[in-house]
């Protein structure tokens, strides 16, 4: 099922509310000295690995999961 809305369907008093910002904008790096993947999130997270399927698959469930977090503390406060 499909479904559109237009902005023609706004009350005529609303406001749109401004985009919040993603506090998990997350970095990759190769340290060539090392030979280590390093993965670091804004939001404090990291890791440092050998392997880069370790570190691909962890930037994906920080991803996915982290905003998860934020709400889940959020709600117990």
């Amino acid at each position: 099922m499909r479904l559109s809305f237009s902005a023609r369907s706004r009350p005529e008093g609303h406001v749109p509310t401004p985009a919040v910002r993603n506090p998990h904008e997350i970095t990759s790096d190769y340290l060539m000295a090392t030979c280590r993947f390093t993965v670091s999130c804004t939001c404090g997270a990291s890791i440092d690995t050998r392997y880069i399927d370790e570190a691909l698959e962890w930037r994906q469930l920080h991803q996915e999961l982290g905003p998860l977090v934020d709400q889940l503390s959020q709600s117990t406060t």
